[in-house]
């Protein structure tokens, strides 16, 4: 496993996480939509609105499309979970456990 695919499985376990706490307390969904907001008004236009824009529109419809599209195994789905708020629901200690268990996983390859 070259280290681009180690980056997208530990970014698919965290969006796992965050999903699974998005089912249990759907209001993180807003607190994702703040994170956008913050990172929008701090960064000025970017490359990414597209994307955010995208992410927007997400978090507010249906949580199984949330879903489908964070976990989509796709060239877009990558670049979505690289610019995506939901990682910010995932506390810090859980995500250096994720990492550490896709080093683990990379290094049995």
């Amino acid at each position: 496993m070259n280290r681009q695919q180690q980056l997208d499985q530990f970014s698919l376990a965290v969006h796992r996480r965050a999903l699974a706490a998005v089912r249990r307390e759907p209001a993180l969904r807003e607190q994702a939509r703040q994170t956008l907001a913050r990172w929008r008004q701090q960064s000025g236009a970017t490359r990414s609105d597209v994307l955010w824009d995208e992410w927007d529109q997400l978090l507010v419809g249906e949580v199984g499309v949330l879903e489908s599209a964070a976990l989509v195994e796709s060239e877009h789905g990558q670049l979505m979970r690289s610019v995506s708020p939901l990682g910010c629901l995932v506390p810090q200690s859980e995500r250096m456990a994720l990492l550490k268990q896709a080093r683990e996983q990379a290094a049995l390859q």
